[in-house]
């Protein structure tokens, strides 16, 4: 990007450094997002593929236009490609603003023509991917399918419910303010406080040892802001700060305002809850926007543009400026804004009251300490200390930051300084500011060796063991952690918690309305085949196992069939039912249920083979029957055939599959072959080739063009 628009190699660097080591990116690193941070990655480059087309160089542009569409959708992080036509939209538009008062319309429409070609050509090769993923978005909380709200009542979605998305994420108003000062509201709720914090000397003081407190300190969150938690703050640089409104104030390019509108909506768009007003609009109203949660994500957008018009900003006032008083006047009036920004935030440091708006802690140090109210209001005063001195440390770093930056440009304006030793010294100190700040989020203590994370978080328990002998693998429920956040279970067993945040919509249903109540619903459990529990024992701390003797088993023949109108009378009829005997169905699917099953006391059906994508069962009855089968019930790519002849897949029980199975001796085979990735492959293959052929013209006529000149 920064070759793109002509700057000097080290102001690239610069660039390149605050955009990759910005705050958000060491977060998303240490809790695990890898793709959204590699989608991220693509970004400048396609935004830099883009600019090339409209600069006229036309195949430059369209091959790599192709080439990063590709890699970035090839990511599969959709929420950052969505983003990304947020900030290549509002190029074009600035682009297109120009053309038109140029009357430039034949480049106008070449330039169009080829993004939006080039840009469909990306798509061509992911087509496997996109095709797979729209078809099971369908069926999730993020899809368009049929939900239950929160009485119980069939609902259509279009999309994720509004509470849900904004819940996490939704950044505050003054929050914003950590773009410049990252500790203005803590931190993390992690906790970031050690030895030396106003909280573990208090613990200290109390009597508890040094190592004790400084856990304890560990352990309790900095952060107080209005998010339910959070992993880290936004900080994109002091010094990119001050760079970005030096380039707002001194520029004369109309780049600074497209770049100043996009960042604009994106701030506002990442507010989320806070700023209902216009985003409960955008949310009901934008396209595919309410497939996405965590508004906040959206500040990536600045991430990547402040950085951009900041080394456009240096590079025009190192290198090009002419008038030296007007690259000054720039420069105390680009002073004058920041030190404006900075007395609001004294303001704020001196006005908080450093209490969150759901602060439990003190009530979680009323209990721990025995109720004794007056020891809990120390220690909490002590963290409302720490996290006020966080804010001040922070508030005073970034204003020797700015300082010594604005320092360094004066000198190089009045020539005390050499430009390149003013250009390397800021490049250091951006550096040191973005370094500091992330390793507070990714340092050396996150790093874990890979045989060390086996074998502490992955060797199989005693209890695992147990359960692994079982060779039926029925469904464990491991109620000693949250069941439906964890995932570690589901490493050894067929868990029937689990955490996906695209949950097909009937599971999240089960869980809503039937698991998650109290006591739960063990009819469901039942027929979701839950064998085993993993308890918490009260009386020795660690975990037990019980077997839940009632559990159906992989398949089973039921005696009679209830029909009810739609989901949510299924639903309601669950509450009490019996799922050995009776399968639950809506009256749209009667039409695949030629007859009613026939008690026969001596009738099988057992599975003899699951190879995820392929499981076989084989019945034996001498009458007519109806299996529930204790698999999830999906209708996009399951097929189901019986002696090979296909059948329908009946929806039972709200969530779980069944077959009508005639009398006899039968194999029943259900296959997961979707229609969405054999008819898209194709197509994949097809498109790849394009985007080659580009890059090899791209670079002949590149030589070509260069050889003319030599000559």
């Amino acid at each position: 990007m920064s070759q793109v628009i002509g700057a000097k190699p080290w102001i690239g660097i610069l660039g390149g450094i605050a955009y990759a080591y910005a705050t958000y990116d060491p977060v998303i690193i240490a809790v695990g997002h890898d793709t959204k941070m590699q989608a991220m990655g693509y970004m400048p480059a396609l935004l830099g593929a883009l600019w090339l087309i409209y600069k006229k160089e036309y195949w430059w542009g369209a091959a790599l236009t192709a080439l990063f569409s590709f890699l970035l959708i090839a990511m599969n992080h959709l929420q950052v490609t969505y983003y990304f036509l947020f900030v290549g939209g509002g190029m074009t538009i600035g682009f297109i603003i120009q053309w038109i008062k140029q009357k430039d319309y034949k480049h106008l429409g070449i330039s169009l023509a080829l993004a939006l070609s080039m840009g469909a050509l990306g798509v061509g090769p992911n087509i496997v991917t996109l095709a797979t993923t729209s078809d099971y978005a369908k069926a999730t909380m993020r899809g368009g399918s049929v939900k239950l709200d929160s009485t119980g009542q069939a609902k259509k979605s279009k999309g994720l419910d509004i509470d849900y998305a904004f819940y996490y994420g939704s950044y505050g108003i003054a929050e914003t303010y950590t773009f410049l000062v990252p500790g203005i509201y803590g931190g993390s709720t992690n906790g970031e406080l050690d030895k030396n914090s106003n909280l573990a000397k208090k613990a200290i003081e109390k009597g508890i040892p040094e190592d004790q407190a400084a856990q304890f300190a560990g352990s309790m969150p900095t952060y107080w802001g209005p998010q339910p938690m959070t992993s880290g703050p936004v900080y994109l640089g002091a010094i990119i700060c001050f760079l970005f409104i030096l380039g707002l104030v001194y520029l004369k390019t109309w780049h600074r305002w497209w770049i100043l509108a996009v960042c604009i909506i994106a701030v506002i768009m990442s507010w989320g809850s806070n700023f209902m007003a216009l985003n409960s609009f955008l949310f009901n109203n934008l396209p595919l926007y309410n497939k996405f949660r965590a508004p906040s994500i959206i500040l990536i957008l600045p991430q990547l543009l402040f950085p951009l018009l900041a080394i456009m900003a240096l590079q025009q006032f190192l290198f090009e400026e002419k008038n030296k008083a007007t690259a000054l006047a720039a420069l105390k009036k680009s002073v004058y804004v920041t030190g404006g920004l900075l007395l609001g935030a004294v303001l704020l440091y001196l006005t908080f009251d450093y209490i969150g708006k759901d602060d439990q802690i003190k009530n979680y140090l009323t209990q721990s300490l025995g109720g004794n109210q007056e020891e809990a209001n120390a220690f909490y005063n002590a963290l409302k200390e720490d996290r006020r001195s966080l804010f001040g440390s922070d508030l005073i770093r970034s204003i020797l930051f700015i300082a010594a930056a604005a320092g360094l440009l004066w000198l190089a304006i009045k020539d005390k300084l050499k430009t390149a030793y003013v250009l390397i010294a800021i490049v250091a100190l951006s550096s040191i500011d973005l370094f500091t700040i992330g390793k507070r989020y990714l340092s050396d203590r996150n790093f874990q060796d890979a045989e060390v994370v086996n074998e502490n978080q992955f060797a199989p328990t005693p209890i695992d063991q147990e359960i692994l002998k079982d060779t039926t693998r029925p469904r464990v429920l491991n109620l000693t952690v949250d069941p439906y956040t964890d995932a570690f279970t589901a490493y050894h067993h067929r868990s029937v918690g689990g955490y996906h945040p695209a949950k097909l919509s009937i599971y999240n249903d089960l869980i809503s309305f039937q698991l998650n109540k109290q006591p739960m619903n063990m009819s469901v459990l039942n027929m979701l085949n839950t064998k085993y529990f993993i308890v918490p024992n009260q009386q020795t701390g660690q975990p037990g196992l019980q077997v839940n003797p009632q559990a159906l088993g992989h398949a089973w023949f039921v005696k009679g069939i209830r029909y009810e109108n739609d989901a949510a009378a299924v639903m309601k009829a669950m509450n009490q039912f019996s799922p050995a005997d009776t399968a639950i169905v809506e009256n749209s699917a009667k039409k695949d249920i030629p007859f009613e099953p026939v008690a026969d006391s001596t009738a099988s059906i057992v599975q003899v083979l699951n190879d995820n994508d392929l499981v076989r069962y084989r019945s034996n009855s001498s009458s007519n029957q109806f299996a529930v089968f204790s698999e999830i019930f999906y209708d996009r790519g399951w097929t189901a055939t019986i002696d090979g002849k296909e059948a329908p897949i009946v929806k039972v029980n709200y969530a779980l599959r069944g077959l009508a199975i005639p009398a006899g001796n039968h194999e029943i085979v259900f296959e997961f072959k979707p229609a969405s990735y054999y008819n898209s492959a194709k197509i994949a293959v097809i498109t790849s080739a394009p985007i080659w052929i580009l890059l090899i013209l791209a670079s002949f006529f590149s030589f070509r063009r260069k050889r003319e000149e030599k000559a």
